[in-house]
This record gives C-alpha cells, structure tokens and sequence, in this order.
C-alpha cells in the first residue's frame, strides 16, 4: 500500500508536468495509471477530466465528472465544469441544474453565478442575467468582467446609455484594467461619439498602457 501510494503521486506529478509542457497523450498516460493504483481517488478524476476537457475530448472528460458526482453529489468543480460542457452542447437545461446546484451549496460561488448569467445571456434572459450581474458586482465589485458582461447586455438591447454606466462604474472601480477603457471607446465609435471616445483612449494612454488594438481605435475616432 505505502508503495502504491508514492507511485501514485509519482504518475500524478508525471502527468503534471507533461501537461505543462503540452504532451497531453502521456499526461493522460500518466493520470489513467495513477488513477490505477487508487481508483476511488476524486482528486486524480478531476485532473484528467480538465486535460480531457483542454484537449477538447469533452465525452471522455464528461465521464470523469460523472464518476466523481456518483461519489461525491455536490462537488462544486466537477458540477462547474460539467455545465460548461452541457451549455456548449446546448443542453442547457442540464447546465442550468449543475449551476444551480452549486449555488445552493454554496451561494458565495461567484464563479458558478458569472457561468449562469453569461448562460442566461446566451439564451436572451437579459433581465435574469443582469440581475445576477448586479449581485456579483455588490459581492465583488473589482473584478471587470462583470462590468463587461452588464455593458454587452445592455449594448445587445441597444440601450447604449445604461452600457456605458456599467463601463463608468467599472472604470472608478478598476481605473487600471485596460479592457474597460477599450470597450468604452468601442462602444462610443458605434454611437459616433468619436470625441469621448478619443478622450477614453487619451485617459488609457496617462495610464501607461498602449497596445495595437488601442492604435486602431484611434484612427477609427477621426
């Protein structure tokens, strides 16, 4: 037993480090023969069922996630990533049940709340994606993406005035993230408010930051 445990972490650190250097075929290799010697092991299932996943061989991944369900219900990492793979077979329902289920397990899993609002954007539930929006910006409020994610709602429904507030509020939360600052001079060029936009790029730029993108938003204000 002693022995087949340190030849399990042996294949597991084998299996990690080929997976860092890109060799999946021998990290999943590596993953199947630890797994092997300790087949009740829900961490090893995970591994392997995120190199599946990388390796888009989502069935195989799946199955993993599968395993580690009947074992344990409500892990929140296997529940997560198997409603990833529902929601791009467009199972959605399935998707929304995992999500869901991780939530009531734990509601402080924002992770799996920004996974059921962009879910319930995909699916045009504006209201009920930007209202789970709205919770994870009062849980978090420095993190962008959400701020990114109300904008582009609200830009789908051409309500342009409420997707740049979202962008605002972002930026005098988070006044160094670039990707705020390019997507409101983006936003600006697509309601012809060139000006601002030049401006939001000039106040990206005091920052320090400048990139390709940002040099071709620029000539798209003249």
């Amino acid at each position: 037993e002693p022995e087949n445990r340190n030849n399990e972490y042996v294949y597991a650190n084998l299996a990690a480090a080929y997976q860092k250097t890109g060799e999946i075929a021998k990290a999943e290799e590596m993953y199947t023969k630890a797994l092997s010697l300790n087949p009740s092991s829900t961490k090893l299932l995970q591994q392997r069922g995120n190199l599946y996943l990388r390796a888009g061989e989502t069935k195989k991944a799946m199955a993993d996630y599968d395993k580690i369900l009947k074992k344990e219900t409500y892990n929140e990492e296997a529940l997560y990533y198997r409603a990833y793979i529902f929601a791009q077979e467009k199972e959605y329902e399935k998707a929304y049940t995992d999500y869901y289920k991780i939530l009531t397990t734990n509601p402080d899993n924002n992770k799996a709340r920004f996974a059921l609002a962009l879910l319930y954007s995909k699916e045009k539930k504006n209201e009920e994606a930007l209202l789970l929006i709205d919770n994870l910006i009062e849980r978090s409020p420095n993190v962008p993406e959400y701020y990114i994610a109300g904008s582009d709602i609200e830009t789908e429904r051409k309500n342009y005035e409420l997707a740049l507030v979202f962008l605002d509020e972002g930026i005098k939360k988070c006044n160094s993230n670039s990707r705020l600052y390019l997507s409101k001079a983006q936003l600006l060029i697509k309601i012809k408010k060139r000006d601002e936009a030049r401006n939001t790029l000039d106040e990206l730029r005091r920052t320090g930051y400048y990139s390709a993108q940002m040099s071709a938003l620029y000539k798209k204000c003249r």
